[in-house]
């Protein structure tokens, strides 16, 4: 009874029950049968299953034979071995290079390449964006420079654009101010407010030829009017 109201269809619902005198008493799933989701289908209808796409890491045997041929690999990997207390953020496990939950990789090796295929091109990947599949590879795996490559990867994929389309409304045609022929033929008006007082006022109305460039500025009151806004354009201009 004192759930925060968030959805449209929680306010309409609340509506219409405003009306009664009533009490929400909890009931388990044994003792409430009734409205079991299975007995909601249609007699003669089939149900539906539901499938949670996850990727696979079927290919770490690939990686480790790409590790053990990196210079920057096998160094770092004998630096974390012999001084285990200066890098407390890395751990080795089954010959890889651990960043916290994380398989930490050299920047630039070809399975950089592979894990980009795999987390975007893929039918897993779905051709995500770069946030997202930028948060689905930093789930496993990190290496230097990776947000740059994920950019860069997602911005040449050749699917993307052919299949994803912009929802924005067609931009219009420019409608360019005329040029004006003559001095102080077309004014520009704009308030700088926000200053200092001085003698009551703080705000300063600049009025700007659009032609020679020429500009005139006068004081107002924080409290000005648009009669007090055109008197000092008459007084000033």
């Amino acid at each position: 009874m004192t759930q925060i109201i968030q959805t449209p269809e929680q306010k309409m619902y609340l509506a219409r029950l405003m009306g009664y005198d009533y009490c929400i008493q909890y009931r388990s799933s044994n003792t409430n049968l009734v409205v079991d989701a299975l007995s909601r289908l249609k007699e003669g209808s089939e149900g539906t299953m539901l499938l949670l796409p996850v990727p696979c890491l079927t290919f770490l045997d690939e990686l480790k034979k790409q590790l053990i041929q990196e210079p920057t690999f096998i160094e770092f990997k004998k630096n974390i071995l012999a001084q285990p207390t200066a890098f407390p953020e890395y751990s080795i496990t089954r010959g890889l290079i651990l960043q916290g939950n994380q398989i930490w990789l050299p920047e630039g090796i070809p399975f950089i390449q592979t894990l980009l295929m795999e987390y975007h091109s893929t039918p897993t990947g779905g051709h995500m964006g770069v946030a997202k599949t930028l948060a689905r590879i930093t789930e496993n795996f990190y290496w230097p420079g990776i947000r740059k490559d994920v950019k860069q990867f997602v911005a040449a994929c050749v699917d993307c654009p052919q299949t994803k389309y912009e929802t924005k409304k067609a931009a219009g045609l420019l409608c360019p101010l005329p040029v004006p022929l003559q001095p102080w033929e077309d004014l520009s008006l704009d308030f700088i407010t926000g200053l200092p007082s001085f003698r009551g006022n703080t705000t300063i109305l600049v009025v700007v030829d659009r032609f020679s460039k020429g500009i005139h500025l006068g004081m107002l009151p924080t409290q000005h009017s648009a009669h007090s806004v055109a008197v000092l354009f008459m007084e000033i201009v």
